[in-house]
């Protein structure tokens, strides 16, 4: 252990049997699956899954946490294989489920009235089983059993946790009800954020509130190796929205079981009066309200078409601006480790620290996010590019001054915020920029923005090895022009630039951070330490405007352009044994499901699984500049020319998907496209987990199924795999034990962990490897969420509440080939290049390859924030 990193506590715990509990399980007969594969399928966009739909209604009528797996994807591990069940905490009433059964189908579009499921319905082998009996061991020992056991064995760690609030300190603590996802939330005890103005028309006091639920996940997976079962917490801010845009599901509490809250998804209906879009109805989606009534018990309580006042029905924030933050905070996390430890008589896994340092590039060495000039000609070079030149598109002055003054600042070009559209800028050798107003390319409406485009001489390239980028001012599209349909400029601008090979980024003027020489959190502290010992104040610093930086820096990284940063990183001379010290091909495999989106009222259209691979050309040494390419239909070609031919066609490839069929054309597209990479170096490959996808990538089977590269070292290949996760199943840090890094003073306060070290633990078998930190924001001095949770924080700080509560970054990464790497080496690579960005001065998530990929899918012009078809209770499936 290394005792400069100390110890790492994480809000996760290992299972022992007694604490899994017992589930009731219904399968059903094979004549259930014949008269299922009859029902008809949904045929508009907007439908549930029948088995999500069947799940949310008899979750209604019954009030239990219940579900239904899917008869047409089973099982096909555990006691009872190939057959679909029915899941539930306790028994179910034959005659009830008979009821909902029988009232579910017959409200099937083409298909009412019709009774052929209820009649089949096979409730006589649902005692209680024991979860420690369906879960069992392999040959190896690793425990292996049915998705679906692994999510209701977190039912009875929430139900323990349940039954004792949560202390806070000071008296105060939060009570929790269940609710139907398998956690917990505080449905009784919200949170509320009030704020109050006089009106400057009318004159009068106005009020208004916000409202949110702490809420806490719960999830049960084995550990990495798969020698033990791992429980994750997951706490969260629930915010309850305040109106209906964007919204999709909420939370209610119905009169069947009012202690378990139930999750639904909703249908908002819009309409259009005096020039404004207002809610016409909300209407939950399936047939569940309509078969509660039917079945005679408590009716859903009616969604209003107004939110606003707590009551039954509370609609789940997503993305409108909220009077609480978001993020729990550490000292909310490091409270409910305490809590659970104490409710479960367990102590949480920890996290010991390791010798391998991560280092990032000197900042005296790269001062700002984008390449500069010094560095600027040989970053062309390595990308094999001539030049970049990037068009400022604008329609507002302001924004056009905003935007010149920091690109000058960093550039070392005090007039460039004096020049004059249509004037050629030239920023350093091989970098030129020019500024163009033109309004009706930037404002939202319709128009024919290709026509303009390619009037302009701007746009058009006559050296093949040039890069063209476009900067555009953008804003967010008020209410009114969404009430009547005025089409997205950005929206638009992003195809047209996509067809013509141009990396576009758009900046909003809601992202100016205002006077240049505001007073942030260092300064404070430098003024009142300075005041206290009778100084004068110190001078304040002109800030950075960090959109304008970040979107010229991602503009070059998405032309393929990087500078040595990475590879100072990779090969610093503190790495010691675990550098970089040979050349390597590393390739990001990224993957995501994909729902395309579907006009109301269209026809549904099928799920893809868009896959995006990014490589680069890693030579040792701190002065090397690393070159990019991206696979495509034309092979692995360079970043821009390869993301802006994805950027062309669909986000994922039809036959692309998750099905048998699928599946394997996925995993041959991937084994094709490492296999035409040069063998002449070893490769290196990130990829995150994607569960049906790759056998070899789940902790209860590492390595020992199909995973990106497998085939090809069963051919003899020197390839590695380093698997990366960042989501909620990530063991979440509660706070630093020993090291020698600072502590706050206060030692109730968790400490941060080394950002220096890695840290490790074996707790089910293979090595899991942590990189932790403190965030950009923390790191900043937006510590409130360290210091207090949301509901101790004293009178002075009540606006706090307002705030994100930052607290620590987590990745975790799993060497589960080697190569000829030691594991060291390998992890040791991947923290680097996630601590250190190839266009921030802040972490990603995911190593740069990966970073990369993932961006190419998330700027897809088709890409929209809600197609990720996440897994709930209502989606569960084999």
């Amino acid at each position: 252990m290394n005792l400069t990193a100390g110890t790492l506590p994480v809000l996760s715990f290992l299972l022992p049997d007694d604490l899994l509990g017992s589930v009731n399980a219904y399968p059903q007969t094979t004549h259930f699956t014949t008269a299922w594969s009859h029902l008809p399928k949904p045929r508009r966009a907007d439908a549930l899954r029948p088995t999500a739909s069947l799940t949310l209604a008899a979750r209604a009528v019954t009030g239990n946490r219940l579900f239904f797996t899917d008869p047409d994807r089973p099982a096909r591990t555990g006691p009872w294989p190939g057959l679909p069940l029915f899941i539930a905490p306790g028994a179910l009433e034959l005659e009830k489920m008979t009821t909902v059964l029988r009232m579910w189908e017959s409200q099937l579009e083409g298909h009412e009235g019709r009774n052929t499921l209820a009649p089949l319905l096979d409730l006589s082998a649902g005692g209680p089983v024991p979860l420690s009996e369906v879960l069992q061991r392999d040959e190896h020992g690793r425990i292996i059993g049915p998705h679906w056991a692994f999510r209701v064995a977190g039912w009875r760690i929430a139900e323990m946790l349940a039954t004792a609030p949560l202390p806070l300190g000071n008296g105060q603590e939060i009570p929790f009800l269940l609710d139907t996802e398998g956690g917990l939330i505080s449905w009784h005890d919200p949170l509320i954020a009030e704020e109050e103005w006089i009106d400057k028309k009318s004159g009068q006091l106005v009020k208004r509130a916000g409202h949110a639920m702490d809420r806490i996940q719960v999830d049960v997976e084995p550990g990495p190796g798969g020698l033990a079962l791992v429980a994750h917490l997951s706490p969260r801010i629930s915010r309850v929205a305040t109106n209906w845009k964007g919204i999709r599901n909420v939370y209610l509490n119905h009169a069947v079981n009012t202690e378990v809250i139930l999750k639904a998804p909703v249908k908002v209906q819009w309409t259009v009066e005096d020039g404004k879009r207002v809610v016409k109805s909300v209407e939950y989606k399936g047939a569940a309200a309509k078969v509660v009534e039917k079945c005679g018990v408590s009716r859903l309580p009616e969604a209003p078409t107004a939110l606003g006042e707590l009551g039954p029905v509370r609609g789940i924030h997503r993305t409108q601006e909220h009077l609480i933050g978001t993020g729990p905070g550490a000292r909310l996390k490091a409270l409910l480790a305490q809590h659970a430890a104490n409710v479960l008589g367990i102590e949480p896994i920890t996290y010991d620290g390791t010798p391998v340092r991560i280092s990032a590039a000197s900042p005296k060495e790269f001062p700002a996010p984008c390449i500069l000039p010094d560095k600027f000609p040989q970053a062309l070079q390595a990308a094999k590019k001539s030049s970049m030149a990037t068009v400022v598109l604008y329609s507002s002055p302001e924004w056009k001054s905003r935007v010149l003054r920091q690109i000058g600042r960093d550039y070392d070009l005090p007039k460039l915020v004096e020049s004059e559209d249509e004037q050629i800028s030239h920023l350093s050798p091989g970098l030129s920029l020019v500024t163009l107003r033109i309004p009706e390319l930037v404002l939202h409406g319709q128009r024919d923005r290709a026509k303009i485009i390619n009037s302009l001489p701007w746009f058009r390239r006559d050296d093949p090895d040039a890069v063209l980028a476009a900067m555009c001012e953008t804003s967010w599209p008020t209410d009114e022009e969404k009430a009547r349909g005025i089409p997205d400029a950005k929206k638009a601008l992003k195809e047209i630039f996509a067809l013509q090979r141009i990396p576009s980024q758009f900046i909003t003027m809601d992202s100016d951070p205002g006077d240049p020489f505001r007073r942030n959190m260092a300064d404070r502290v430098a003024i009142s330490r300075a005041r206290k010992a009778g100084l004068p104040d110190p001078e304040i610093k002109e800030k950075d405007d960090n959109a304008v930086q970040f979107a010229l820096a991602s503009l070059m990284s998405d032309c393929g352009l990087s500078d040595n940063r990475l590879a100072s990183a990779a090969c610093h001379k503190n790495n010691g044994p675990t550098t970089l010290d040979r050349t390597a091909v590393l390739v990001g495999v990224f993957t995501r499901h994909t729902v395309p989106q579907t006009p109301v009222g269209g026809r549904r259209k099928p799920a893809v699984l868009a896959v995006t691979m990014v490589a680069m050309l890693a030579t040792p040494g701190t002065d090397q500049f690393w070159p990019t390419l991206m696979y495509g239909d034309n092979g692995w070609r360079p970043l821009d020319e390869a993301r802006a031919a994805y950027h062309r066609g669909p986000i994922g490839k039809p036959g692309h998907n998750l099905r048998e069929d699928g599946i394997h054309r996925v995993r041959d597209y991937v084994e094709t496209a490492l296999r035409k990479l040069s063998s002449k170096y070893p490769i290196i490959v990130f990829a995150e987990q994607r569960k049906g996808l790759w056998s070899g990538m789940s902790n209860e089977s590492l390595g020992s199924g199909a995973f990106p590269g497998s085939s090809l070292i069963a051919d003899g290949n020197d390839v590695a795999l380093v698997r990366v996760r960042n989501g909620e199943t990530v063991p979440q840090p509660t706070g630093r034990i020993g090291g020698t890094a600072r502590k706050p003073a206060d030692p109730t306060q968790p400490a941060m962990p080394s950002s220096t070290y890695l840290y490790s633990s074996r707790h089910g078998g293979w090595q899991s490897w942590l990189l932790a930190g403190e965030s950009r924001q923390h790191k900043g001095g937006q510590r409130t969420g360290t210091q207090f949770t949301r509901r101790t924080l004293p009178p002075e700080k009540k606006s706090a509440i307002e705030q994100p509560f930052h607290g620590v970054t987590k990745t975790e990464y799993v060497a589960i080939h080697p190569g000829s790497w030691s594991e060291e080496q390998l992890v040791g690579l991947a923290a680097r290049l996630s601590n250190q960005s190839a266009s921030w001065d802040g972490r990603t998530n995911l190593p740069v390859p990966l970073h990369r990929a993932q961006d190419a899918n998330a700027k897809h012009p088709q890409f929209f924030t809600g197609d990720e078809d996440k897994e709930s209770d209502l989606m569960l499936s084999e």
